[in-house]
């Protein structure tokens, strides 16, 4: 959803053009002066921050007063406001700008122009524009992903310029406590009067002996809550004491975060040849929010998300971590799971439609993390 920028939205971009960051390129500081940021966007998807975009110029984010869906007189708690960690968000992408450049990645960040304005109880910073668009879904290059985790592996998140400036692991929906395990555990009851038969039932037979079969057993109902359990008790643990050692994990490595661009992929003599074979090239990965030193394995997984859960083995550093990613997929369908629940009940009961679509691609994907972790 994208609107036309308001009129206190233009005076915050005035006045942070009047806070732009010593030595900024005159050039840039020109032409971020003389724009005409009333033809820009604002853009309202994001869930800490709302941005006004000025294609090819610049960005400013404006941090939210409260959660995107809240009621309008709810506020941030401390700990999770995005204004108070703005200045921690923009020292971590300075950091990572200056470590990345020195590994001779030739990808952008979103790195500060100003400095930060204060907008009542919010804040705002000009960023730089980084320029290209979303991967096509569903598939990709796995060279090209595996060039992507490789960039992120360089990064020592021990790195004075990096470490102070990063968040903590579970940052977004919070650790798994057994208050949200039970939540999800109690689903095929809850859905019962609507569903009637619990979907996991159909999936697996308890004569089946092969490893994707007993997790499928597990994924029916008289056996999920037991699942539910195992699974967050995995992801908890390898969070207490980690597997391997932490490294840069980006948060949400996925979708309208990671700008694209394409490029020939060979030469050719006629540019006008339909279908010609293409290349596609990172131009620069945006929303650092929830950036913080945990399993790589994550990384894996969220690119998995979005170009195809089948290029997970081939975009892994090896069998372990393609086990690891399979495991935080599944985490990740319960974390869904959770949240339409909560849904659930704040809309007086979602469409039977929905849920039974919802379990058709969390429920296979709860599945195989059973399955290697049981690996």
């Amino acid at each position: 959803m994208a609107s036309d920028p308001a009129r206190s939205e233009l005076d915050l971009v005035a006045a942070a053009l009047q806070r732009l960051r010593p030595g900024l390129d005159d050039g840039v500081a020109a032409r971020l002066r003389g724009a005409d940021w009333s033809a820009g966007r604002v853009e309202e998807g994001g869930q800490f921050h709302r941005v006004l975009v000025l294609e090819d110029v610049g960005v400013l984010r404006m941090t939210r007063v409260h959660e995107a869906g809240a009621a309008p007189a709810a506020r941030w708690t401390p700990e999770r406001d995005p204004a108070v960690h703005l200045p921690r968000r923009l020292a971590l992408l300075d950091g990572l700008a200056a470590v990345l450049a020195e590994a001779g990645v030739r990808w952008s960040l979103p790195t500060a122009l100003s400095a930060v304005v204060e907008d009542g109880p919010g804040a705002a910073v000009l960023q730089r524009y980084v320029p290209g668009f979303p991967h096509p879904p569903h598939e990709g290059d796995p060279a090209v992903l595996r060039g992507v985790l490789a960039d992120l592996a360089a990064v020592d998140v021990a790195d004075p310029r990096v470490a102070p400036h990063l968040g903590r692991p579970f940052t977004f929906r919070g650790p798994w406590t057994p208050e949200r395990a039970a939540h999800v555990a109690g689903l095929p009851a809850r859905l019962a009067p609507r569903l009637g038969a619990w979907p996991g039932d159909a999936l697996g037979h308890a004569g089946d002996e092969t490893a994707a079969g007993e997790a499928a057993v597990r994924l029916r109902a008289d056996a999920w809550g037991e699942s539910v359990t195992a699974l967050t008790g995995v992801v908890s643990a390898w969070t207490r004491e980690p597997p391997v050692p932490p490294a840069l994990v980006h948060g949400d490595l996925a979708g309208h975060n990671m700008r694209w661009r394409v490029v020939p992929a060979a030469a050719t003599p006629d540019a006008e040849v339909p279908d010609a074979p293409v290349r596609w090239e990172l131009a620069g990965v945006l929303d650092w929010d929830l950036a913080c030193a945990w399993d790589p394995a994550l990384n894996v997984a969220y690119l998995g998300l979005w170009h195809g859960e089948d290029l997970v083995e081939a975009i892994a550093a090896d069998p372990a971590e393609a086990r690891r990613a399979r495991v935080w997929l599944g985490a990740m369908a319960l974390e869904t799971l959770d949240d339409a629940g909560a849904r659930d009940v704040l809309v007086g009961g979602l469409a039977e439609s929905s849920w039974r679509r919802l379990l058709r691609k969390t429920l296979p994907r709860v599945g195989r993390a059973l399955a290697a972790a049981a690996a």
